[in-house]
């Protein structure tokens, strides 16, 4: 007897019939049959049709694997930019490009690159937007997508006056008035003074050479946390942001996947005294061979560059197929661009802290000494009023989705939040499809140029 469920006697029964008479099965069989049948020649008309159509994309499959097979051992081609400062970037794409340093209130010298706008018809000056780096970045950071994808020169296409700051201690902003990066001093800073001098210094010095009553703010990661720490330590300055906008901004660190931060959680104050007593000043500075050793890891061929990306995925999130093999090379060239041990340690505090925003802890004795409490001093964001918007990634393992969760009702004047699921930490800066997906919507939450 057949069974309904066995489809297999089925099809056995509608290609024998049709073989024999040209015809259907019999009416017999027929109520038993889950689909339509049809006569023989057109039956096996259409398979002849589907074989073939099959047969062609697969073929077409397998050419197209082995030609993405064949070019992942290709060479790379080689991108000049690499070896470029961000001011030569900007000039290699054919902008115009200054260099401005800005003196903190505690005598560091910071680097900042502009590109300036074309003059306005009326002759009034252009809105002016200062892009920050996240840690361990540079300005060069927000170069290294394609030229049609790179932030900076978006704004500069629509005349906007752009502004791209360096933190202290980074590879264009090490230098001070009286001290030297070889001495152990130089480097005791952490996000506290970032966000207490550099931040307000930079804010500051655009607007006195502008000329303008407020400036937009761009912040990627912890250039987002020094800025809260800026509007919180220095009220005043929330008068002269028109807008702020956040990707993937640091506050809360204690929902963060990053291993690394992680693994320093349970020895952070050994790490960081280790490194005092080895005479570490500067951590993760790319400007010595480790630069040319990654390049030649991760810059010569397509595969290289993949494999490289991936392990980038680790660290900021998995989203491999938004990251260009061909701007691997100069993200490469971009990161790691120094900065104190400190900073690094306040990352893995704030991990242990919990759902908190706080200052750097130097344990019970020292936070007495500097913060006049047992514990180190939390930052109030009700007391950031500036206009903040928000863009996060659901993929980001560094800023994890929680942790924003926590930021954004702390906020004192949140404007929009917006989470791209896809997105990952670096996303932001060199994703594939940041244009469409991120700066076009950026670019309309800022005031006109």
């Amino acid at each position: 007897m057949i069974l309904p469920q066995h489809t297999e006697l089925f099809c056995l029964c509608v290609l024998t019939s049709s073989l024999l008479s040209n015809g259907y099965c019999s009416s017999a069989f027929q109520f038993r049959l889950p689909f339509q049948t049809v006569p023989a020649r057109k039956l096996f008309t259409e398979w002849r049709k589907k074989d073939v159509g099959v047969k062609k994309l697969l073929h077409d499959q397998q050419l197209n694997e082995n030609v993405q097979e064949a070019r992942l051992f290709d060479r790379l081609p080689y991108n000049v930019e690499i070896s470029y400062t961000p001011t030569q970037v900007i000039r290699h794409r054919g902008y115009p490009a200054e260099v401005h340093h800005v003196t903190t209130d505690d005598g560091y010298i910071l680097e900042l690159h502009r590109i300036p706008a074309k003059p306005s018809l009326d002759g009034t000056p252009r809105k002016a937007v200062l892009l920050q780096h996240g840690n361990l970045q540079s300005s060069g950071e927000w170069l290294v997508n394609f030229p049609n994808r790179t932030l900076p020169l978006l704004l500069a296409d629509k005349s906007y006056d752009v502004w791209l700051g360096n933190f202290r201690g980074n590879r264009f902003s090490r230098r001070h008035v009286t001290l030297s990066p070889k001495q152990t001093d130089f480097w005791r800073f952490s996000w506290d003074e970032i966000g207490n001098f550099d931040i307000p210094a930079l804010i500051n010095y655009i607007l006195s050479v502008t000329g303008l009553p407020t400036i937009s703010y761009i912040g990627h990661s912890l250039g987002c946390g020094v800025f809260f720490i800026a509007m919180v330590k220095h009220p005043e300055l929330n008068a002269k942001i028109d807008a702020m906008i956040a990707f993937g901004p640091v506050s809360s660190f204690a929902h963060s996947n990053a291993l690394v931060f992680r693994a320093m959680t349970s020895f952070g104050k050994a790490i960081d005294t280790m490194f005092r007593r080895i005479g570490t000043r500067v951590f993760m500075d790319n400007t010595g061979k480790g630069h040319y050793f990654q390049q030649l890891l991760c810059g010569q061929t397509y595969q290289q560059a993949n494999l490289c990306a991936k392990f980038l995925n680790i660290y900021a999130g998995w989203n491999p197929h938004n990251t260009h093999p061909e701007v691997v090379p100069t993200t490469i060239a971009n990161s790691q661009q120094g900065t104190s041990v400190a900073v690094l340690a306040q990352f893995a505090q704030n991990v242990k802290a919990g759902e908190t925003f706080q200052a750097y802890d130097y344990g019970p004795k020292g936070n007495r000494i500097r913060y006049g409490t047992k514990k180190p001093l939390e930052y109030d964001l009700k007391k950031v009023t500036a206009p903040v918007y928000v863009y996060s990634g659901g993929n980001d393992r560094i800023v994890s989705p929680k942790d924003v969760d926590w930021l954004l009702p702390r906020l004192g004047n949140l404007k929009r939040s917006v989470r791209i699921k896809s997105y990952n930490h670096e996303d932001f800066v060199w994703g594939t499809d940041v244009k469409e997906t991120l700066y076009d919507s950026v670019m309309a939450d800022l005031p006109p140029p």
